[in-house]
């Protein structure tokens, strides 16, 4: 019966002299491990291909529902964060595969005649998944991707003459918006595919056409005597492979609990964009081109690098594959690779130097988590931005810039006539501030208080007692506190600042609850009282702030500490430990690691 079964099929269909086309391949000089990356490319080209189809399955391209859809793909459907991590990570592999594997054609030389199609063919693929890593940096519609994809189209929009038009064409019109990510998923999900299928067909069987390209060492005589079969000899170095970057990629999306989701896309933000990792070389050669040299950066020297590329075969007519006799285009290659690899070293350097590059990172992780928090809540149909209108941190920033950033810094931007509010209210905030409280960050020339000088585990003891007061400090210390307690009740401290409600009349702020939010709330209300600065006071007072606004404002400050957990999340934390291992795998991860 099943033999009857098989031939009908075979008869209707030809799929077993279909296979064996296509599996009995001969492999002259033998199979190879120095073979496997074509096919390893493929391999992850059918993975993206299966997890973009489920992930758009959920994903709904629109600026008001993607986000809010990506969302839900990460952290509501099953096994979700770990598809789109796979996604994720396997764009970058592919970038970084065919690199290695068109660097390995041009080493052994398997561009030459007759195979010069067969290497144009790979660069236009390799344009395409460049595109393929454009598009796709868009579709969460986060800050990240949506200021990361401003940059690729701003570099665009500088070619001469018709810059202007491409970006027009990417964007949908002159701004970012509804038309700009429809315009990209269509590229990313239908155009893209179908272009790069057809030429992945092309190269495929121009391969199988001209056959592999042995090492160039290898005799004459071994190419034709040793004849490996394509089954199962190469493909079992090929599956081998495939498996070991499937376990790569799985592992590393286990590690890091899936994609990165940034908080939804802010036009009105003030973000420091970064392409993505590929494109960072480009990015940092903008910067050496500017003014009228940045058709240089944007269009000569991509240009320059594109039709050597094609070229490449048609100029190098040796007939040799030895290296040896290759030294121009090896060098012409190998320094353009030195240079795309110092100029993204020297991008992610300067980024890590800077430090508002820096500070940006911690405030758009804060704002990330926060986001995620209030999305599980519900995400308003007017788009992902609008989780934030109730939110009394959002709120709570936008009053601090409205009335309190005139006269204090955060992260560089602001004024400096109060103290500086980075990292406010927090242990190294505290202990610097009692260090040196003449300090710029603080109150400089004009204030009164003598630093403490004492050593550095002691100064640690004491702002932790002073935050104690609080009451939203993370991890406490006790054998700290207790310690603290003593410095500051024991030394000059107590002499100028009533601790406890003990002595109202001293000169100085009093450190009873300090920090907290009746703290704050009485001191913003009037830091003239008596209780605080008095007469010596010059921070206006803000007694029209509703009850509402205070609060807001309380937990925006309470958000600019790393040591400080917000008054509505004490609660939530405290029963997060109850149930941590419980969760699904990257959810526990993150939770783990934010308890440790």
């Amino acid at each position: 019966m099943a033999n009857k079964l098989s031939e009908w099929i075979e008869d209707r269909t030809g799929l077993s002299k279909l296979l064996k086309a296509a599996l009995d391949e001969p492999v002259h000089g033998g199979a190879k491990w120095s073979y496997i990356f074509g096919s390893g490319l493929v391999f992850l080209f059918i993975l993206q291909a299966v997890t973009g189809i489920i992930m758009a399955s959920f994903y709904a391209p629109s600026s008001t529902s993607a986000w809010g859809s990506v969302y839900y793909i990460q952290y509501k459907t099953s096994f979700g964060w770990f598809v789109r991590g796979l996604h994720h990570f396997g764009s970058s592999a592919m970038m970084i595969l065919a690199l290695v594997h068109m660097f390995q054609v041009f080493i052994f030389g398997a561009y030459k005649k007759p195979r010069e199609l067969n290497w144009i063919s790979g660069v236009i693929l390799l344009l395409f998944l460049s595109g393929f890593g454009l598009t796709g940096y868009l579709l969460p519609w986060d800050q990240k991707g949506y200021w990361a994809t401003q940059v690729a189209t701003n570099i665009m929009g500088t070619i001469p003459v018709i810059g202007k038009y491409i970006k027009i064409i990417h964007q949908g019109g002159s701004d970012y918006g509804n038309f700009t990510i429809t315009r990209f998923y269509t590229l990313h999900v239908f155009l893209l595919p179908i272009s790069l299928i057809f030429f992945l067909f092309v190269h495929i069987a121009l391969f199988r056409k001209h056959g592999v390209t042995p090492y160039w060492k290898m005799r004459e005589e071994v190419i034709k005597n040793r004849v490996d079969p394509f089954w199962p000899d190469q493909v079992f170095k090929d599956v081998v492979f495939a498996i070991g970057m499937y376990a790569a990629l799985a592992g590393v999306v286990f590690w890091t609990g899936g994609a990165e989701l940034q908080s939804p896309a802010d036009p009105a933000s003030n973000y420091l964009a970064r392409p993505e990792w590929y494109f960072l070389f480009l990015f940092q050669l903008l910067k050496y081109c500017q003014g009228n040299f940045l058709i240089v950066g944007t269009v000569i020297i991509p240009a320059l690098a594109l039709i050597f590329l094609f070229i490449l075969p048609f100029i190098d007519r040796n007939t040799s594959r030895y290296p040896v006799k290759r030294i121009p285009y090896f060098g012409a290659v190998f320094s353009g690779l030195a240079g795309v690899v110092a100029l993204t070293i020297l991008a992610m350097y300067h980024d890590s130097q800077d430090i508002h590059i820096i500070h940006q990172r911690e405030e758009a992780e804060k704002q990330s988590e926060r986001a995620i928090k209030l999305a599980a809540k519900g995400i308003p149909p007017t788009g992902g931005q609008s989780i934030f209108l109730n939110d009394p941190v959002y709120l709570g920033a936008k009053i601090f810039k409205e009335n309190c950033i005139g006269c204090h810094m955060i992260n560089g931007e602001g004024g400096e006539t109060g103290p500086d509010f980075t990292n406010f209210g927090s242990r190294e905030w505290v202990t610097e501030l009692l260090r040196n409280p003449k300090d710029k960050r603080y109150f400089k020339e004009s204030g009164i208080m003598p630093a403490v000088k004492l050593p550095d585990e002691s100064l640690l003891d004491m702002s932790e007692f002073l935050l104690s007061q609080s009451g939203g400090l993370f991890n406490q210390n006790t054998e700290r506190i207790e310690r603290g307690k003593e410095l500051v009740m024991k030394n000059n401290c107590a002499v100028c600042h009533p601790i406890d409600n003990k002595d109202m009349k001293k000169i100085a702020p009093n450190l009873t609850e300090y920090l907290s939010e009746t703290w704050l709330k009485e001191f913003i209300k009037n830091p003239a009282d008596p209780k605080f600065y008095g007469t010596r006071n010059k921070m206006p007072g803000f007694d029209k702030f509703t009850d509402n606004q205070l609060d807001a404002l309380i937990q925006y400050l309470f958000t600019l500490s790393k040591d400080r957990v917000l008054v509505s999340e004490r609660e939530e934390r405290n029963k997060k430990r109850k149930y941590v291992f419980g969760q699904t795998a990257p959810r526990a991860i993150t939770a783990f690691k934010n308890e440790s």
